[in-house]
């Protein structure tokens, strides 16, 4: 489009026509005199060109930009704690970001980091990979907003193997409908995708099988209608988001978040 409305500018040009004796000699210099239309073009045509081709770059790029709103955003840059705190309790582990990777040591009791930049409190899906590395309790449980509340994802927890949500309906992750058993191996990677809607809360774990390949399993599938959401006081210190270990040294690496699809968000509960 931008090319054809040069295109009659550029043959209409009265360079042939300029009285270029009256104009001063800098000005001379920069005439293109040709009685020849297309002589006038080729000198043009790059320049033409260039311009045709920085705007079809602005509207790829600005698709591009577009289809990155459900993109994967890291939420730890791997290097440092920046926009992360730690909480003091008394007791704690060191907490740092070390090879890549944010490293909570083994405390007396708790032991964490807060995230304090913006996160949206619906419609969002969190994933990082964990492993425990000392200790035999939970190593990676996450606090994470649903609506106007709270809750936390606890892996490994009550003696390194009850796995839930903390709370529903005012009972922790050993007593309420999400309490499962997962068998979690020290210093072993492991997968964490945690899914939040209006309507329900996943919980996914994805760990390596004996033959190499990868295991994906929902171990928390939470139908949130007419259910209470809370958090246990002890994790009141990492909202709106945050891990902590009890007991324990964790490892975590590449904790990113995306805001979920329309489809995802309307997906319903399963029966």
């Amino acid at each position: 489009m931008i090319f054809c409305r040069f295109w009659p500018v550029l043959y209409s040009l009265p360079c042939s026509h300029l009285e270029t004796d009256s104009l001063p000699a800098y000005n001379r210099a920069w005439i293109p005199l040709s009685p020849n239309p297309d002589i006038t073009m080729r000198r043009f045509f790059p320049a033409v060109l260039f311009v045709c081709l920085a705007v079809s770059a602005s509207s790829l790029f600005a698709a591009e930009a577009k289809e990155d709103e459900y993109a994967w955003r890291p939420l730890f840059n791997g290097k440092n704690l920046d926009g992360w705190k730690v909480p003091v309790y008394g007791g704690d582990g060191e907490v740092e970001a070390k090879d890549g990777c944010l490293v909570i040591g083994q405390g007396a009791m708790m032991t964490g980091a807060r995230y304090e930049k913006v996160f949206p409190r619906l419609d969002y899906e969190i994933r990082y990979e964990a492993k425990r590395t000392k200790g035999s309790d939970f190593f990676a449980a996450l606090t994470f907003p649903y609506d106007d509340s709270f809750c936390t994802f606890v892996n490994g927890g009550w003696g390194g193997g009850t796995t839930g949500l903390s709370c529903v309906d005012g009972y922790d992750a050993s007593e309420n409908a999400t309490s499962t058993y997962y068998d979690f191996s020290d210093n072993t990677w492991y997968k964490f995708r945690v899914r939040v809607t209006g309507k329900l809360i996943r919980v996914w774990i994805d760990e390596a099988t004996k033959d190499g390949k990868r295991k994906e399993t929902l171990v928390v599938d939470l139908d949130t209608a007419d259910r209470t959401i809370s958090l246990r006081n002890e994790a009141s210190e990492y909202k709106p988001l945050g891990f902590a270990t009890w007991c324990s040294e964790g490892v975590l690496r590449d904790i990113e978040h995306r805001k979920l699809r329309p489809e995802e968000v309307d997906a319903k509960p399963a029966p």
